[in-house]
């Protein structure tokens, strides 16, 4: 039997909504499956409520502060932990770690603050070029959620060693929820964009690109469940950071329902709804929306940076949605190809079946496994 810690310190914050679901969802699938092994969560103050009922103890800290878990209390806490490794599933572990600390594993989710540095705000960008570098030196293991992040990983950090500490473990689905209603005056068909509005997202030239269409109206045969016409854009997402003027054309474009933060409920219910996925983000380390939306068989566009063309591979179109008229011509041929919509919506069921946090906790665990077992301090 081994013990294990995860720190969750920063799962009571709204902010990175990706990196929150993953470390809450892979926290409870290790804890669901762990079989004779032990966990310990490391929280700030209290344990999150995502992460309540769950037969595990947790250390509690006084801290709130990213800086000062990073650099007070995780340091402290580590060597006390009798844990034979701890996981870092959301921001890297501590860059000064003391003597015998358990061997860490970290998650790396993006590499946007170095491939898209300017649409990252300012203060991520110079937290995470000052301690990811030490935690990736220091890391028994360190974890990507697709090749393309580990590719991106390799590319900007020449560390030797590197490599062989790098594992592929894919996001899975989040647990299936009834749908609710649709939000009124939303009808079915419609095209639909999830993700919060911030630069990286690229609502702008999504909504230039919906602006062409419907200049084209007349010039496009589409008849989306029985009615003709380009049919409404529809945006669910929170206000994130430097959108700028965004919101504000957003509500001046003709056709496009802006939502703002949803529940699961009604997140499920415009999946189900929707005829296309837009998504054309700059830049994803993985694209959970996309996920989300291949499960339920619906076709997308996205961005062909990134990772989101290996996790679509043949259920979307990919094209270079730093051009409006790519992601307009794009969203055009799914709209008039129902076949085609059928056909990648299919492929997209199949591939999302794949994806599902057991294997993802599976994994993690074999790994949390492996490096202990190199622990020369192995207290299980």
């Amino acid at each position: 039997m081994s013990r294990f810690a995860i720190d969750v310190t920063a799962c009571w914050r709204p902010q990175r909504v990706g990196m929150l679901t993953v470390a809450t969802e892979l926290s409870r699938a290790l804890i669901t499956h762990r079989g004779d092994d032990e966990f310990v969560l490391l929280c700030s103050r209290e344990r999150p409520a995502t992460l309540e009922g769950l037969e595990c103890d947790a250390f509690l800290s006084r801290y709130r502060h990213e800086l000062a878990l990073k650099t007070r209390w995780l340091p402290a806490i580590e060597p006390q932990l009798e844990s034979d490794a701890i996981l870092y599933p959301y921001w890297p572990s501590p860059p000064f770690r003391r003597r015998g600390a358990p061997p860490a594993v970290i998650f790396v989710h993006d590499l946007a603050f170095r491939v898209r540095a300017g649409e990252v705000p300012w203060q991520q960008r110079l937290y995470l070029r000052a301690v990811l570098r030490p935690a990736l030196r220091q890391a028994a293991a360190v974890i990507v959620p697709s090749e393309s992040t580990g590719r991106d990983l390799l590319n900007f950090y020449k560390i030797p060693g590197l490599e062989s500490k790098v594992e592929v473990i894919h996001e899975g689905l989040p647990p299936a929820v009834a749908s609710g209603a649709l939000p009124e005056g939303v009808e079915p068909g419609f095209i639909l964009a999830v993700g919060t509005v911030e630069p990286r997202k690229n609502y702008p030239r999504l909504l230039a690109a919906y602006r062409q269409m419907r200049g084209r109206h007349g010039a496009l045969p589409f008849i989306i469940n029985g009615r003709p016409g380009v049919p409404q854009l529809v945006i669910a997402g929170r206000a994130g950071w430097a959108y700028g003027d965004t919101l504000q054309r957003i509500a001046a474009e003709p056709g496009v329902r802006y939502l703002g933060h949803v529940d699961e409920p009604t997140l499920s219910a415009l999946y189900e709804s929707a005829s296309v996925l837009a998504f054309p983000s700059l830049y994803e380390g993985f694209g959970l929306p996309l996920l989300e939306a291949m499960a339920r068989g619906v076709p997308a566009v996205v961005g062909a940076a990134g990772a989101l063309p290996e996790l679509a591979l043949g259920a979307a179109i990919a094209v270079n949605t730093e051009e409006t008229e790519a992601i307009a011509g794009a969203l055009e041929r799914l709209l008039a190809d129902e076949g085609l919509r059928k056909k990648l919506g299919e492929e997209g069921i199949r591939r999302a079946k794949a994806y599902s946090w057991a294997n993802a906790a599976e994994l993690t665990l074999r790994l949390l496994r492996r490096v202990s077992g190199a622990n020369e301090r192995k207290v299980a």
